[in-house]
């Protein structure tokens, strides 16, 4: 089986990105149930994703569905300190795992390193 890491930029405020992100959610879903090692991480602004009201209402069930299945590696703490977007509280409320720091923010090459085929989104 393989093993994929979805990296998932998409800005969840504009409707054109929003689908991009929920498809590419569905697309870890399903290589999931077909019983591949898969990974969902949210950086720059789909580091909203979590916490977002998106106008596509169909981001959320996707994001709900991928969270059931356990593939939701985490946000980029960087892209979600208060220097940038701001949001670091509302995601650890909702117990969302962020990944580096406002001095730290991690590259692909953690993924790569694992053998994680990457997919950006």
């Amino acid at each position: 089986m393989g093993k994929y890491a979805f990296v998932i930029l998409s800005n969840p405020e504009d409707l054109s990105e929003a689908i991009k992100a929920a498809h590419a959610l569905h697309y870890a879903v399903q290589l999931k149930h077909k019983g591949h090692d898969v990974l969902v991480y949210f950086d720059g602004l789909g580091s909203k994703i979590p916490i977002s009201d998106s106008p596509y209402k169909g981001l959320r069930p996707a994001y709900e569905a991928a969270y059931r299945e356990g593939i939701i590696y985490g946000v980029c703490g960087y892209c979600a300190s208060p220097p940038h977007l701001n949001i670091r509280d509302k995601l650890t409320a909702f117990r969302i795992r962020l990944i580096g720091d406002e001095e730290h923010h991690e590259d692909i090459s953690m993924f790569v390193d694992q053998g994680y085929q990457v997919f950006i989104f």
